[in-house]
Order: structure tokens, then sequence, then C-alpha cells
């Protein structure tokens, strides 16, 4: 065995392990578990952890002081005796996942044992410090631009937000292999939240926009009820008033910012609702005028084909005509009764032009 290249191995592997260990001492997540005062399943782990860490520094302990002893040996029996048998003295072997295993007597393991116990220590360690970060920086990741987005908004709904966002945060650091199931209400509610207050002005204007354009509709529907009152027969339904959105819109506004998506949700769907309504009524006014303009046209085409096929001066016919005519301009207009009487000329017509069918 070439004793000089193996301490000289040793010393340097001593140098490495000395590092991790420091580097280990400083990483985050090393960091985070023994500054919060972690709970719940987060301490669970960290409690042999922290355990593993203090035997990790004294087994280095016991390595640096078992090298000390290898330098400072000059006979070579002596000296590979110390790196090849079970020469290194381990006080009590501490587990790495509890701390209340009950302790263990001395034991004796040869150098390379304790490297290896100390490399495993070591991975087992680290990589539970890197859980931790990971699940800390993820869930950070899904609070921060929460904080972000309620930034400058105000009312007492960002307010709600804000202390439960705060709390999150305490969850995320102090148990963070711990699922949160309430992070992702919260971050539906606090998108909520900013894009109503983000997009509440628009809204509020679309809503007004539309709001002025029912009234124009309106303005219009209602000349032409008044029209139809006086020239058509029939119970016409009324215009419907636009005051109720546009009341309930203006309580927004004034309310801003203590105003819930689902309350603007309202008002836009009233005014939507009034605004297809009073559309559908001056259709429907219209269409009585229409109806009563159509049937007009179509007794005037039906006189004038009679006229072409020879039977202008039919007796029978100018009585039909004359009938659904008189219904037609009567004042006011029963469209039914016209209807009934533009069809009993337009069937006679038909008899005559094209044969009983």
């Amino acid at each position: 065995m070439d004793t000089g290249a193996e301490v000289a191995r040793l010393l340097a592997e001593s140098d490495r392990v000395a590092q991790a260990l420091l580097a280990m001492e400083d990483h985050p997540g090393h960091l985070l578990l023994r500054g919060s005062g972690v709970t719940g399943a987060t301490a669970a782990r960290w409690a042999g952890a922290e355990a593993a860490v203090v035997v990790l520094w004294e087994w280095f302990d016991t390595y640096r002081l078992f090298l000390d002893e290898v330098r400072k040996a000059r006979d070579e029996a002596v000296l590979e005796r110390l790196l090849t048998g079970a020469e290194v003295v381990l006080s009590a072997a501490v587990p790495v996942r509890t701390l209340t295993s009950p302790a263990v007597a001395a034991e004796r393991v040869t150098v390379a044992e304790l490297v290896a116990r100390m490399k495993a220590h070591y991975a087992e360690v680290t990589a539970l410090f890197d859980e931790v970060h990971r699940a800390w920086s993820a869930r950070l990741a899904e609070l921060d631009p929460l904080e972000r987005r309620l930034a400058g908004l105000a009312g007492t709904q960002v307010e709600e937000l804000r202390r439960e966002l705060a709390a999150a945060h305490e969850r995320a650091v102090s148990d963070p292999l711990e699922p949160d199931p309430a992070v992702g209400d919260l971050a539906r509610r606090a998108a909520e939240v900013a894009d109503l207050h983000e997009g509440f002005a628009a809204r509020v204007e679309a809503v007004a926009r539309r709001l002025d354009e029912a009234d124009a509709v309106r303005a219009e529907a209602v000349a032409v009820r008044r029209e139809v009152v006086a020239t058509i027969v029939g119970d016409h339904p009324r215009v419907p008033e636009t005051s109720g959105p546009r009341g309930a819109l203006e309580a927004l506004r004034v309310r801003f910012p203590e105003v819930a998506e689902a309350e603007v949700v309202r008002v836009e769907s009233a005014a939507v609702a009034v605004a297809d309504r009073v559309r559908a009524v001056r259709a429907h006014l219209s269409g009585s005028l229409a109806r009563r303009a159509e049937l007009r046209g179509r007794l005037d085409a039906y006189r004038a084909k009679a006229g072409a096929r020879g039977h202008a001066e039919d007796a029978e016919l100018a009585a039909l005509h004359r009938a659904a005519r008189s219904a037609l301009d009567a004042e006011p207009c029963d469209l039914r009764a016209g209807t009934v009487a533009v069809g009993r000329y337009q069937r006679a017509v038909l008899d005559r032009t094209e044969g009983p069918r």
C-alpha cells in the first residue's frame, strides 16, 4: 500500500468535505429550516435532518482529529494500520431521521467507512434542503405575482386578500412541504378582484354606451308606438325604461372600489337585457306598420293582375277589393280583418286568372 499517496488523498478529501459542509450550512433550504421555526410536516422532516447535521459536524471533527494522528505517525506499520483498520472511534451513532432513537454504544470503523457514512448523511440532508427550497420557491412563485397584482389597489376586498396572502406566506415559510389548498382559491379570488379593478372603468363605460344606444332605440320605439296605437288595432307592448340599469350603474360608480364582480355582472346583464328588449319592442311595433304596408302592396299587385287579365270590371272582385281596402285604410286598422280581406281578394283573383286550384 502506498501510504503516502493514501494520506495525501485523505487530506485532499478532508478539504472537499469541509467545503461541502460549509456549503451545506449556507444552503438556502437549510437557512429556511434553521431560522423560521418550521411546523407540521416540515418540522417532522427537519427534526431528523437537524440531528444528522449535528452528527456530520461531530464526525468531521473526529475525521480531522484522526487525520492529525495519521499525519503524526512515523512507523509504516502503524500508519498502514490506521489507514486500513477499524481505528476511527465513533462515540455514538445518531440516526438521520429521528431525535428519539436510543443511544448506541461507541463503535470503531475504518476511515473509509467514516467517509462513506458522512457522504450518505450529507446526501440525505442536502436532498431535504433541496426539496424544502424547491417547495418554498414554488409557493412564492404562486404568491408573489398575486401581491404584485394587488399593489396600488384599495378597498376592503383587497385588504382582506392581502391579509390572506400574508398568512399564506407564513404557511409557506413555516411548512413548505405541506401543500396549501387555500392558495388556488386565493389566486382565483385575487385575480378576479385585480381584473375587476383594472377593467372597471372600461366596463362601466361599455355599459353606459350600451344604455345610450338603448335610449336612442327607445326614442324611436316610443315614436313608432305612438303611430301604431293610433293606426293599428291591438294591445301593443310598452317600451321598457332604461332607468333601472342606469341607476344601478351610477351606484356602482359611487361605491367603487367597494363593489364585487357579481354586482358588475348583474348590471352588465341588466343593460344587455333592457337593450335587447327595447330593440325587440321596436321591431314588433315596426312590424305592425310593415305588415299593413305589405298587405296594401299585395292588394294593389293583385288588383293590377286582375286588370291585366281582363277582370277590371268584375263586380265581385271590385266588391272584395273595396272591402280589403276599407279594412286596411281604417283608423285604427284591424290587421287580422285586413289580412282575411286581402286573402279573399287574392284567392278570387287567382281563381279567375289561373283557374280553380
